[in-house]
């Protein structure tokens, strides 16, 4: 075999090898939603209708994941809302805009982002700030006494 035929094998062979480095996840990738588990609802409990004032706004914590490895992020915090005895408003704590925690003011019962200056009112709406949307709001139900949320209404890292 002389240098130029050993050159250009390694050289192709260096070029599939890459390739397929390269292709194969890819290709993985794009195959993986076809198999994925179909998104449907998983609901969690909040907690018990006495634990929600009417009017009032609470912070709470939602377990999402029941593997302990994942703890810090097997939780969401969220807001609660409760309107009115059968209606709530349930909203993630995630700004819309870049995913920074918000906090609640009770003063001015507004909602502010501290990263950049989002400012929601009690709806969600969004009012001032970056953020082009409004707050996202949890799917929420009443079972046997407990709101309950289904964590998969709103995107992932909301």
């Amino acid at each position: 075999m002389d240098r130029r035929k050993l050159l250009t094998l390694t050289v192709a062979g260096t070029g599939c090898a890459i390739a397929g480095a390269v292709g194969i996840p890819v290709l993985i990738n794009m195959a993986a939603p076809a198999f994925a588990e179909k998104d449907g609802e998983d609901w969690r409990p909040v907690g018990p209708l006495s634990d929600f004032p009417v009017g009032a706004m609470h912070n709470r914590e939602v377990v999402i994941s029941d593997q302990k490895e994942h703890q810090k992020l097997s939780r969401r915090s969220l807001y609660v809302w409760r309107k009115s005895e059968q209606e709530f408003s349930v909203y993630s704590r995630a700004c819309t805009d870049l995913g920074c925690p918000i906090v609640w003011d009770a003063g001015s019962e507004w909602f502010f982002c501290p990263c950049h200056g989002g400012i929601f009112d009690k709806e969600g709406e969004r009012k001032a700030g970056p953020p082009k949307r409004g707050l996202w709001k949890y799917a929420n139900r009443i079972q046997d006494g407990i709101l309950e949320i289904n964590v998969r209404s709103v995107p992932p890292m909301a």
